[in-house]
């Protein structure tokens, strides 16, 4: 096979719940449902349900995107799972989901590039999907690649004053994508992801953490509220709105298409306005841009790919961009053609 006939061929995604507005949150967080939304740019977000991981979340959409696929689960060749909220420490996310799906014993395995991790784990799956069968001369090893992205935040994020800049932002949710060959659907015209590490606690959960000896997290850690998500959005705004721009800039030039031929183009920022700036950069329209955490909230792994599943059925041809940015500092983009 050809690397271009590798493609999308089943998307589905899964928003636990119901939604959670802005007046459920705005007492508990020292403030009102507008001043959330002013700061915020989000109306409302999903809340898993106690007892719910990522890859419980996971398997509904995975079911869903394998019937799209036309794909049974024995015909997996993979499985990739990108969560920064594994359901436990270890094993991976992808574990749990190969078990619920009743996989078969193929590898399985998480990744972690936070908001970008879609990318990445789309980026493996393509690298995978292109392996020859030893000895074969046509077939691929990995025929079938299953994609899950998924996160459940809720159950970790600080529901106080002292948690109003990510305790509203973050939310639950998960998308599942088959990737492989010998079928339709969108194909990946460019890919690129990057990490500058440099900016790793910019934006970061700082605990537990395993080079803390003798314990992960003490009293003082949990007092200081050093285990709940924090980020410096002001430092990292200017910052992320130039690196979506450059690596949208990037995948587009690579495809051979002009900003202005895009039908669709999904930022993902936890910072709406951050995403919609990288956007009005390349002088793509708001009319033409989706971002997902201004829907339903930042799904981080999975709001590319839930957002993506949302849009609904799209023209043959049809041009398609993709871009993230999150902790890492992580960020990439790619092009898709429907």
């Amino acid at each position: 096979m050809q690397p271009d006939d590798v493609r999308l061929l089943g998307i589905a995604c899964h928003l636990p719940g119901d939604p959670v507005g802005n007046e459920t949150l705005a007492t508990a967080l020292g403030t009102t449902p507008d001043e959330l939304a002013r700061e915020t740019g989000i109306a409302q977000r999903h809340h898993a349900a106690d007892g719910q991981g990522p890859s419980d979340l996971a398997l509904r959409a995975a079911t869903d995107a394998l019937a799209a696929a036309g794909t049974s689960v024995g015909e997996l060749g993979l499985i990739v799972f990108a969560t920064a909220t594994p359901d436990v420490t270890f094993p991976g996310a992808a574990c749990f989901l190969q078990d619920k799906l009743a996989a078969p014993t193929v590898g399985a395995l998480d990744v972690r590039a936070q908001s970008a991790g879609f990318l990445c784990a789309l980026d493996l799956a393509l690298a995978f999907s292109r392996l020859p069968v030893p000895g074969a001369a046509s077939d691929a090893r990995y025929a079938r690649v299953l994609i899950a992205a998924g996160e459940v935040f809720s159950a970790g994020l600080d529901f106080s004053p002292r948690g109003r800049v990510l305790t509203p932002r973050l939310a639950d949710g998960a998308s599942a994508v088959v990737v492989g060959t010998g079928g339709s659907g969108p194909r990946v015209r460019a890919l690129r992801w990057y990490t500058d590490g440099t900016l790793a606690d910019r934006f970061w959960c700082e605990y537990p953490a395993s080079r803390q000896y003798p314990v992960r997290i003490t009293a003082q850690n949990l007092a200081e509220g050093r285990h709940y998500p924090s980020a410096d959005l002001g430092t990292l705004a200017p910052i992320v709105e130039t690196r979506l721009a450059e690596v949208a800039r990037e995948v587009l030039e690579e495809s051979g298409w002009k900003a202005g031929e895009v039908e669709l183009a999904i930022f993902d920022y936890v910072a709406p306005e951050t995403a919609r700036a990288a956007a009005r950069a390349l002088d793509i329209a708001d009319a033409r841009t989706v971002v997902p955490t201004a829907q339903f909230g930042h799904v981080m792994a999975a709001g590319l790919p839930i957002a993506l599943a949302r849009a609904g059925e799209l023209p043959r041809g049809a041009r398609v961009l993709l871009a993230a940015a999150g902790p890492g500092l992580a960020w990439g983009a790619a092009t898709l053609e429907i």
